[in-house]
């Protein structure tokens, strides 16, 4: 899943950089990774979600806000990003390596072997017979297809599927997300 801060093509001359966007009213999709992202990226510039006028929306909404200038940028991913560019967005910053990308898979001990298998025989299929894979993948949730193309060439750019083991890096990057959610809810909440 690619996550980037795509700024409209109304203010692409005014936001050079990512810093631009203090004070100014950023989208962004509640508890998802685009939340979390958008939290790291802040911090990467010594700002947090106080710094800016963030507004919680689902991808639909952020989308048509995004749209009509209701937003000077917007945290999200997926096709709404290729949607965004082909009106004429810029991507003003990446969350490209700021996760480790691992998702934590669970089976029964004695069907693990074997799901693994399946699991990374899929992932290697899918990479090696991407277009095939892209058009058939389009037609079946009604996205245009040279979207779902991108978006599957820039997830393979950015970090290969493969199954491996869990290992401390991989922990300690999972465990960031929730600790950055708690942080800044409790960051938010008025102490008495």
């Amino acid at each position: 899943m690619v996550i980037n801060i795509p700024v409209s093509s109304l203010r692409a001359a005014i936001y050079k950089k990512f810093a631009d966007l203090k004070g100014k009213k950023i989208g962004y999709v509640k508890a998802t990774t685009a939340d979390y992202f958008l939290i790291k990226m802040l911090a990467q510039e010594g700002l947090t979600l106080k710094d800016v006028n963030a507004v919680a929306l689902t991808i639909p909404d952020g989308l048509s806000a995004f749209t009509r200038g209701d937003l000077d940028a917007w945290a999200t991913y997926g096709y709404a990003i290729q949607q965004a560019q082909k009106d004429g967005a810029k991507v003003l910053k990446s969350a490209k390596n700021i996760l480790s990308g691992n998702f934590t898979i669970v089976a029964a001990p004695s069907a693990i072997a074997d799901f693994l298998c399946r699991i990374q025989k899929s992932q290697d299929w899918q990479a090696s017979h991407i277009d095939a894979w892209s058009k058939n993948y389009a037609k079946a949730i009604g996205v245009d297809e040279t979207f779902v193309l991108k978006e599957a060439k820039e997830g393979l750019k950015q970090r290969r599927s493969q199954v491996l083991p869990i290992y401390p890096q991989a922990i300690a990057s999972q465990q960031d997300v929730p600790t950055h959610f708690i942080v800044q809810a409790s960051s938010q909440r008025k102490l008495t």
